[in-house]
């Protein structure tokens, strides 16, 4: 289990929030962290946040309200404030569980607004993290993806902290059986059509080959620093190769002699200022990238479309982008 003093550290960061929203799921992960930072907050005094909790009902279980009233039960036997949150949304027939995520996600967004907490605590710890690592690296992300998860991020404007994922998630488990908590599991957990389930039960063979979480964690740290390294690069190169112009955001030459991956980044920025609801895929952003440096070497001009945004260079260099603009519809006359 996690001791008081490990407590005091682990959970440092939250003095920093004057009310933080405790998402709790009923499952043995959350139940430990629920039960710690209570614990916690009662010797913090003054100087811990007001808490409160959430519990999010997805109607996809009968048991699912169930588990919601137990949670209900649990905080108000430590002095915390407790909310069900219903997903109502009609359920899709692919893509399930990523639904079910962003429709939690925004659940919790919504009602940290009506309670005015400013973020929101999640139990992730290095499990979860290792498994997060290893989707991402089947998937092909990059350098930042495979980072992994942050302890401190922000989703559409909704502040998600997750002081666990250097714990292994036994340790989160004790916790909750030290105060005699018993978790209520939601059986879709073992489900193998689910991606997350396939690679939490692949954790034993890639165990015994030597990938076991705590090397996977590292591998992420060791990707973070990267990546930190790599965005202050391209913070530099964003400021250096900027000009003025207001159709757009205009890129001197000199962008197109740094490393292919600033460049990229440089570019992805770009496309989120203009356009954030439309990021584009990481291999879609390379391609670009490499279609620029071709023509480049040859003084050509080019335009290619990314993420909504239009990306134009003439032969000297010069790179402008600008928000794509909406296609025109032409009725049939009648």
């Amino acid at each position: 289990m996690i001791d008081a003093l490990e407590a005091q550290s682990l959970l440092a960061p939250l003095k920093g929030y004057r009310h933080v929203l405790l998402a709790v799921s009923g499952g043995a992960d959350s139940l430990g962290m629920m039960a710690l930072i209570a614990t916690w907050a009662q010797a913090q005094g003054s100087e811990a946040p007001k808490l409160s909790v959430a519990t999010v009902d997805h109607r996809l279980r009968p048991e699912g309200a169930v588990e919601a009233e137990y949670v209900a039960e649990l905080a108000k036997t430590a002095g915390l404030d407790h909310a069900t949150l219903a997903w109502l949304d009609p359920k899709p027939s692919n893509g399930l569980q990523e639904a079910a995520r962003h429709a939690r996600y925004g659940l919790l967004k919504g009602h940290s607004q009506n309670i005015d907490a400013e973020a929101v605590v999640l139990a992730h710890h290095l499990d979860d993290q290792a498994e997060t690592v290893l989707m991402r690296l089947c998937a092909g992300s990059g350098v930042s993806g495979l980072a992994g998860m942050a302890d401190s991020a922000e989703w559409y404007g909704l502040r998600l902290l997750r002081p666990f994922l250097s714990l292994a998630g036994a340790r989160l488990r004790a916790t909750a059986d030290a105060v005699g908590w018993l978790p209520m599991e939601d059986p879709s957990n073992q489900k193998k059509q689910f991606t997350r389930v396939r690679f939490r039960q692949a954790a034993n063979l890639l165990t015994s080959e030597g990938l076991d979480a705590q090397r996977v964690g590292r591998f992420a740290e060791r990707m973070k620093r990267a990546d930190a390294a790599l965005e202050r690069w391209a913070d530099y190169a964003s400021t250096a190769f900027k000009l003025p112009d207001s159709a757009g955001i205009l890129w001197s030459a000199g962008l197109l002699e740094e490393p292919d991956e600033i460049i990229l980044r440089v570019l992805i920025r770009a496309i989120r200022a203009m356009n954030m609801d439309n990021i584009p895929e990481l291999s879609k952003g390379e391609a670009v990238v490499e279609a620029l440096l071709k023509a480049r070497k040859h003084s050509r001009a080019m335009r290619r479309t990314l993420g909504g945004v239009t990306i134009s260079m003439d032969t000297k260099g010069l790179i402008l982008m600008r928000p794509e603009k909406p296609r025109r519809v032409d009725f049939p006359k009648r």
